[in-house]
């Protein structure tokens, strides 16, 4: 969503902006080339996609500044840049294209049911606790959790109650015996069960990374990085992360504590006002040209 990033964020001259998930560096170059003079610190946790990005923005020299790190540091990371605040930011969710493309970029880590790869799911590939780990720790009821937050009732029983059989005889530790298990266990084919595997598959991988929790810290954080009038936008791609999205906002936004006719209800601070009460959809041009922009949704707030 490319055009509405950039009518969202209006980048004029001299303006800093903050892509917190800069990945190979293609939102952050179309803002360096809206408007003479523009900045961009970028921050990503993926060593692999910061040297993507460094190759791609090389050329505008010093108006870019790369910075290893998770997004909901981004307080953290403008104060080691020397910078109070910045004019507009961009937080991208999820995984990237060329995270998933495997050993071009993912190096092998196993965010795709395709292949056979570790059993690893980490946007950083130096964090300890990966998908492997998670599937031999974690507890019946835990898993229940993981899995229950994108899989159906009666999907994330059987999902469980499998990998809970299949580890006790050998741990799961790569991709290949995982979506085994996982195709016995939905009893599905065709088009229909790559659908569940993918949802499976996502589950695991934002319960490795903690994607929810730093998604609703680094909206928080992130209106407090911009300055007075300063704008951001979010790009979400799945329901947990819609959900999160407009109810963090929501709370920004200010208004009672509860119901909202709860007759003297503390009222909270509003820090943002939202520009997008409803989400905007990628156009149908943008879907036929690029089929995994469909499930794109973007979320927009300007800080008061």
């Amino acid at each position: 969503m490319a055009e509405e990033v950039l009518a969202y964020l209006a980048p004029s001259r001299g303006q800093v902006f903050a892509d917190c998930t800069i990945g190979s560096g293609g939102h952050a170059e179309l803002i360096l080339q809206a408007a003479p003079d523009t900045r961009v610190v970028g921050i990503d946790c993926d060593p692999c996609e910061l040297e993507l990005a460094q190759t791609r923005l090389a050329k505008y020299g010093d108006r870019v500044q790369l910075v290893r790190s998770r997004y909901e540091r981004v307080l953290d990371v403008l104060r080691e840049v020397h910078l109070e605040n910045v004019d507009g930011l961009l937080i991208d969710c999820g995984v990237s294209m060329d995270q998933l493309a495997g050993g071009s970029i993912g190096r092998g880590r196993g965010f795709s049911h395709a292949g056979d790869e570790p059993l690893l799911m980490t946007l950083d590939p130096d964090q300890r606790t990966t998908a492997a780990l998670l599937l031999r720790e974690l507890s019946e009821g835990e898993l229940r959790e993981v899995f229950g937050q994108v899989l159906r009732g009666g999907e994330t029983r059987r999902v469980v109650r499998a990998i809970v059989r299949e580890r006790t005889r050998e741990p799961i530790e790569r991709t290949s015996r995982l979506t085994r298990i996982l195709q016995t266990a939905l009893g599905r084919r065709g088009p229909a069960l790559a659908g569940r595997l993918s949802a499976a598959y996502l589950a695991l991988r934002v319960a490795v990374n903690g994607e929810i929790s730093a998604l609703r810290e680094g909206i928080i954080n992130g209106v407090e990085a911009l300055r007075p009038g300063g704008v951001m936008v979010l790009i979400t791609f799945h329901s947990l992360e819609h959900r999160t999205a407009r109810q963090t906002l929501r709370e920004l936004a200010g208004g009672p504590v509860g119901p909202p006719r709860l007759v003297g209800a503390p009222e909270r601070e509003a820090k943002v006002r939202v520009l997008t009460p409803k989400p905007l959809f990628p156009s149908e041009a943008e879907i036929s040209r690029n089929w995994a922009a469909r499930s794109a949704r973007l979320h927009s707030a300007i800080r008061l």
